[in-house]
């Protein structure tokens, strides 16, 4: 009798990566798995119980790959600007992963928002913020960045490092403006015009 194909949750995570890398998450399936690993499905579940054990391991190297992405951003001046021009620079690189890890359901980062607040924080020094500021700009450019990083995943062309620089800094900046003055932003709510 032929011995029994094993294969580790480690040899199985990269195979998952590679699939995601390639053809995106919505091609992942145990089959897929099997067929990348050159097996049957059955070494897979061997390993795990279901698909969802798959994908956990999964955003874990996924996450990884980005932590490695995003390794010294903070020993960058503004540490912050760096960290948004490596998740952009991520997403063009990787756009399967970066969909994966952020626009897809039950993706998030933590390490991500971890080394944001990072970064953010030596920005808090330079430019005299107190926490509360900071986490005000951070939510806002967080979110700001997270938008350019999926346009630039899908555009990769239009938006150039030059100007994706520039809207990173222009938005930092508006942000900083905005706070600093202490301004209380009304809510503008769309009206239909009246004929």
């Amino acid at each position: 009798m032929p011995k029994a194909i094993s294969f580790t949750r480690e040899k199985i995570t990269r195979a998952v990566i590679d699939i995601i890398r390639s053809d995106g998450s919505e091609s992942l399936t145990s089959r897929a798995i099997a067929r990348r690993l050159g097996c049957s499905v059955t070494p897979l579940f061997r390993e795990y119980r279901n698909m969802e054990e798959i994908h956990a391991d999964a955003r874990k190297a996924a996450e990884m790959l980005f932590s490695d992405f995003l390794a010294d951003a903070s020993l960058y001046e503004p540490a912050f600007k760096e960290f948004g021009i490596r998740l952009i620079r991520f997403s063009r690189e990787e756009p399967n992963l970066f969909r994966y890890l952020f626009l897809e359901k039950g993706g998030s980062s933590e390490i991500a928002h971890a080394i944001g607040r990072e970064c953010l924080k030596q920005t808090e020094s330079t430019f005299e913020l107190t926490p509360e500021q900071s986490d005000r700009i951070f939510n806002q450019v967080w979110t700001f960045a997270c938008g350019l990083a999926a346009l630039c995943s899908k555009s990769p062309e239009v938006y150039t490092d030059g100007l994706v620089s520039q809207m990173l800094s222009t938005q930092f900046m508006a942000q900083l403006i905005l706070i600093k003055s202490e301004h209380r932003v009304v809510s503008i709510e769309p009206m239909r015009k009246q004929r």
